[in-house]
C-alpha cells in the first residue's frame, strides 16, 4: 500500500509539473497578429518580434557600462592627411564620459569625438538641408534605385569604419535604403518651394555622384533591439525609426558623407535568471482598457506592437535594463502616440526616469 501511495504522490506531482510547464510556455508564447475592437478603440497590429528570438530563453541582464570610441584611433584616422583649419576641446557630458575634441578642416570636413562621434565631410550639409533622414521621406527614396554599391557591401564598409575606431559591431542589427540623386533634387525643389528650407542651401546641381545611402544600425541584446536611454528622453528619439538609431551614416559615391554613432550601446551582463513574460492578452488589455476608458470623443488604433530590451534610468538614477512592449496609436485617424508597458509586470512605463506613469507623445500626420 505504501508503494502504490508513493507512486500516486509522484504521477501527482509529475502531472502539475507537467501542466504547469504547459501553462508558463502558454504564457510565453506570443502570437503573430492581435485584434481587438470596441466603438472607441481598435487592436490591429502584428507583434514585431526577431524571427530567432525565443521568449523561453530571455534572462535578466545588467549594464556595465556604455560603448566608446577609441579617441586615439579615430583621431588618427580621420585627421590623416587632413589640414586643421581649427579644433578644440568638448566638456565632458558628466563624470563617467570623456572629455572630447572636435576638429574643422580646411576642405570643409568636420569631426567630433567624446563618448559620441561624428564625421562629416564638405558635402554632407547638402543632405541634411533636405532632410534625407527624416522618416516621413523614407517611402519615397525606397522607391527610387542607386547602382553605384549594393546596400550589402555599403553596410560592410560603413560596419568596418566603425570597427577600426573600436565600436563592435557584432550584435548590430543593419539596414539602409538608396538616396537618388533625382529624388534628392526633387525634394529639395519642394522644400524651397515650401519655404521649408532657403535658396541659399540650393545644391548647383545634383549628379550620379551624389547617390547615396542612408544606413543605420541598432544595438540588439538576446536578439532583441535595444531601446537606448536617448529613446527615453528625447521626444523626436522616442519613434521606432531609423533617425532613432545608434549608428547613422550617408555612404554615397564618393564615400562617407555623414558617419555617427550616438555614444548609446552597451556592454552588458546577463544573468542566469530567466524573465517571466506576461502573456500578450494581458499586455493587450492594458492598453485597450486605458484608451477605451478615457472620457472623450476620440477613436484610437492600436498600429504597431513591438518588443525591445530597454535600457533607463530609475527615479534613483540608477541605469535598469527590462523588456518592454511599444505601442503606436493612431488617434483621431490624425495623430500618433507611443506607448510603452512593461513586459513581466504590465505596467505603464514613463519615456523619462522610468517611473510609473503613461506619457504620450505625438505628432501631425
Amino acid at each position: 500500500m505504501k508503494i502504490k501511495a508513493m507512486a500516486v504522490i509522484k504521477i501527482t506531482i509529475s502531472c502539475l509539473i507537467f501542466f504547469n510547464s504547459i501553462n508558463t510556455c502558454f504564457a510565453a508564447d506570443f502570437p503573430s497578429t492581435y485584434e481587438k475592437s470596441s466603438e472607441k478603440v481598435k487592436f490591429d497590429c502584428e507583434l514585431e518580434i526577431p524571427k530567432d528570438f525565443s521568449e523561453t530563453e530571455m534572462y535578466s541582464e545588467k549594464t556595465k557600462g556604455r560603448i566608446y570610441p577609441d579617441m586615439d584611433k579615430t583621431i588618427s584616422i580621420y585627421t590623416q592627411g587632413k589640414e586643421v583649419k581649427e579644433n578644440g576641446t568638448i566638456p565632458a557630458a558628466s563624470s563617467e564620459d570623456p572629455e572630447g575634441v572636435y576638429y574643422v578642416f580646411t576642405d570643409g570636413s568636420t569631426l567630433s569625438v567624446d563618448s559620441s562621434f561624428t564625421y562629416g565631410s564638405d558635402t554632407a550639409k547638402y543632405y541634411g538641408y533636405i532632410g534625407v533622414r527624416d522618416p516621413q521621406y523614407k517611402e519615397r527614396f525606397e522607391q527610387q534605385t542607386v547602382s553605384f554599391m549594393d546596400k550589402n557591401t555599403v553596410i560592410e564598409k560603413v560596419s568596418s569604419d566603425l570597427e577600426n575606431i573600436g565600436i563592435d559591431t557584432t550584435d548590430i542589427s543593419w539596414d539602409a535604403y538608396p538616396l537618388n540623386h533625382e529624388a534628392m533634387s526633387q525634394l529639395e525643389n519642394e522644400q524651397i518651394s515650401d519655404g521649408l528650407d532657403m535658396e541659399e542651401h540650393r545644391k548647383e546641381s545634383w549628379t550620379e555622384e551624389d547617390d547615396a545611402y542612408f544606413v543605420y544600425g541598432v544595438q540588439m541584446s538576446q536578439k532583441l533591439p535595444v531601446f537606448h536611454e536617448l529613446m527615453n528622453t528625447s521626444r523626436q528619439l522616442a519613434y521606432d525609426t531609423p533617425d532613432s538609431s545608434v549608428i547613422q551614416a550617408i555612404y554615397s559615391k564618393r564615400g562617407v558623407e555623414i558617419l555617427s554613432y550616438s555614444g548609446y550601446m552597451y556592454k552588458f551582463d546577463v544573468s542566469d535568471q530567466k524573465i517571466n513574460f506576461l502573456a500578450f492578452d494581458d499586455i493587450a488589455s492594458v492598453v485597450f482598457d486605458k484608451f477605451n476608458n478615457l472620457l472623450n470623443e476620440s477613436t484610437y488604433k492600436i498600429t504597431r506592437a513591438k518588443l525591445y530590451e530597454r535600457v533607463f534610468l530609475n527615479e534613483a538614477q540608477q541605469m535598469e535594463v527590462s523588456p518592454v512592449w511599444y505601442f503606436e496609436i493612431l488617434q483621431d485617424d490624425d495623430t500618433t502616440s507611443i506607448t510603452l508597458v512593461d513586459a513581466v509586470s504590465g505596467e505603464f512605463e514613463r519615456l523619462s526616469l522610468g517611473s510609473k506613469v503613461l506619457i504620450l507623445l505625438k505628432w501631425n500626420n
